[in-house]
């Protein structure tokens, strides 16, 4: 298999046969499959280095491509064995779920941990939901925790994920309407287009209508919160809350650049001007910021961006709040920290960490 093919591949600019090509070399073996993973790594985090959010430089990178290869034995250009085994059905969508990994070697790096948890959890299969016309094809595109993602849409729209994130989206969007489902934590570019509205809707019920615009979302279903963040241009938003007496209504609101509107479970819990829009996508960038973060919050963050475990065995340490700011530190770096600068002692048994009020 020439290399060349693999990264026009990793591209998304191969014809149908090509990608049936490669998907048939890498569902071949093993060796080619862990081969194409570590290509797509280096591609990845060479994209990265255009947008400065890298943690390598490119001669590093290089010689992790060179090294690569030696590894595995083959020299740029020259084809590489093709097992005899028999063939699996290799769905294309899976390289969306082999995106998301790909993140995951470089950016967290063992290079600058002192200490690795594992995830345990089982990798999201992605596959079409229904066959037939163009438009209904739906792909999922999945972040697993510790991994953070970047995907184009077919409308040349750029959607970057944070760890435990998950887009849904079709592989040919309709005439009318650009419509997603968005879980999790993203930043939007959307190619603007006037007659061509995208619809974004969150699990919990926020719906967003994009003209063409940046912006950011936060909608983990496991928070308290949702919130939405204007970056450029302007953005509808709108979500069904709870009115006088109970009764459901819907609110509107249309976004200015800098704004930021958060929901709670009642309705809205925050409207303002002056969103520090650098802080919001502070991930993006590989930061990691607590700004006198409620431990609850803390404890997510951590567990979503290191693919952890966190026990809290008392709930008085959810009455803290955490101030510090991350890049490449490990978990037990950070815990150390947090034990430094409050009463809250750790322990790690089996790869899960517990928290508890240090004894005096």
């Amino acid at each position: 298999m020439n290399k060349r093919l693999l990264i026009k591949n990793i591209a998304g600019e191969t014809t149908e046969s090509e990608r049936q090509e490669v998907s048939k070399w890498i569902s071949a073996d093993k060796m080619n499959e862990s081969y194409y993973i570590n290509l797509m790594n280096l591609v990845v985090c060479k994209d990265m280095l255009k947008e400065n959010h890298h943690i390598f430089s490119e001669l590093e990178l290089n010689e992790r491509l060179q090294g690569l290869n030696n590894k595995i034995g083959v020299k740029n250009g020259s084809p590489l064995k093709l097992s005899d085994k028999k063939h699996k059905i290799f769905d294309r969508r899976f390289y969306l779920y082999l995106s998301a990994a790909a993140s995951l070697l470089l950016l967290l790096s063992l290079l600058f941990n002192i200490y690795q948890f594992s995830s345990k959890e089982t990798p999201e299969v992605t596959t079409p939901l229904a066959m037939g016309p163009r438009t209904d094809v739906i792909n999922t595109f999945y972040t697993e925790r510790g991994v953070k993602g970047k995907i184009v849409l077919e409308d040349s729209t750029v959607v970057w994920l944070n760890s435990d994130s998950r887009i849904i989206y079709p592989e040919h969007f309709s005439n009318d309407l650009r419509e997603v489902k968005f879980e999790g934590e993203g930043f939007f570019e959307v190619k603007k287009n006037s007659e061509w509205p995208m619809i974004v809707t969150t699990g919990k019920g926020m719906s967003i209508k994009v003209l063409g615009t940046k912006f950011h979302i936060r909608s983990y279903n496991n928070d308290e919160t949702e919130q939405a963040t204007l970056f450029t241009g302007k953005i509808q938003l709108a979500k069904l809350v709870k009115g006088k007496g109970g009764i459901m209504e819907k609110r509107t609101f249309d976004m200015i650049p800098n704004e930021v509107v958060v929901f709670n479970k009642t309705g809205v819990e925050l409207i303002s001007q002056k969103a520090d829009t650098t802080k919001k996508v502070a991930w993006k960038r590989g930061e990691l910021i607590f700004d006198e973060t409620p431990m609850s919050e803390v404890v997510k963050m951590l567990e979503r961006w290191h693919g952890a475990k966190i026990v809290v065995k008392e709930s008085s340490i959810l009455n803290f709040r955490f101030t510090g700011s991350f890049n490449s530190e490990s978990l037990v770096q950070i815990l150390e920290l947090i034990k430094f600068t409050s009463p809250i002692d750790y322990s790690i048994v089996d790869n899960v960490a517990y928290l508890k009020v240090r004894k005096i």
